[in-house]
């Protein structure tokens, strides 16, 4: 196939349309981490294999227009390794499944892609545009935000019930008609397991923009480094939830803090510290 018959497959967006597809099979290996959830890791691989089929095109389109083997050049080298860490997560599935590799070694091949955008950029026929990654980046931040809001609002009706029940208020108390403690406790776990992943993803879609626009890595803001804390303190609480070293109340104050620290970032950080950040 010639170099002109490859740019069929990457139309402008196309790149974005693998980083976006990548980003959920990670959403979805996430899932099978925390809930050992097999519909999750098989959706996880399909997808994997449509990323693992669009790398492939587009590293033989960078063959055939340099003309230099994907060992010679930076750039080629990069998307390679990040397209053999996909090889060998299937045929490791292959041979023998062994829990969380496929999680990890797409993690590090996600950020080997996303370096690649930053620092090497892709070929202009395949960019996609500025505007349409800031506006992936604005989406994906806000469904986070959300899915971290209902989960605040479960672990606030869980604290809320579990006083009336210890204060033997709960049976002609406003709290009746709700689900056990239990239930909204796992409510408010699930929700933040959704808010966790795209939270990530839509930072690393922030980086990706602010490389494209500005020619350089954003490190020293207020509002990318509060973030990257914000991610930490939510992994750290779904960790721990998942290993059920954490439950109940206990849970549930954790993971209102951490919303706290939501409400911080999007209202206060973003519009009055940041530099180019305005929520």
């Amino acid at each position: 196939m010639t170099s002109g018959g490859f740019s069929f497959f990457f139309a402008p967006g196309v790149y974005l349309v693998m980083l976006a597809l990548y980003g959920l099979s990670l959403v979805l290996f996430y899932v099978d981490f925390l809930r050992d959830n097999a519909i999750a890791n098989r959706s996880g691989m399909l997808l994997l294999g449509i990323v693992w089929v669009l790398e492939t095109l587009f590293l033989g389109s960078r063959v055939m227009r340099d003309h230099v083997l994907p060992l010679f050049t930076s750039d080629q080298a990069t998307i390679l390794f990040a397209w053999l860490l996909i090889s060998l997560s299937f045929i490791v599935n292959l041979v023998s499944r062994i829990d969380y590799f496929t999680l990890f070694i797409n993690l590090l091949g996600f950020l080997f892609v996303g370096f690649d955008v930053m620092v090497h950029g892709v070929a202009s026929d395949t960019a996609p545009r500025v505007s349409d990654i800031l506006l992936l980046h604005v989406s994906v931040a806000f469904l986070s935000y959300l899915a971290f809001t209902v989960s605040s609002i479960f672990s606030l009706l869980y604290l809320l019930e579990d006083r009336a029940l210890r204060g033997k208020r709960f049976a002609s108390g406003p709290f009746r008609r709700l689900p056990p403690l239990e239930r909204l406790e796992l409510f408010a776990y699930r929700s933040a397991m959704v808010g966790g992943p795209l939270l990530f993803i839509a930072m690393m879609l922030g980086a990706i923009w602010y490389q494209i626009l500005t020619g350089q890595v954003l490190l020293l803001d207020p509002k990318p480094i509060a973030t990257l804390l914000l991610f930490g303190v939510y992994v750290v609480y779904l960790v721990l939830r998942a290993q059920g070293r954490i439950s109940g109340r206990k849970a549930s104050w954790w993971n209102l803090a951490a919303f706290a620290g939501v409400l911080v970032n999007f209202l206060v950080i973003g519009e009055f510290m940041s530099k180019f950040h305005r929520w």
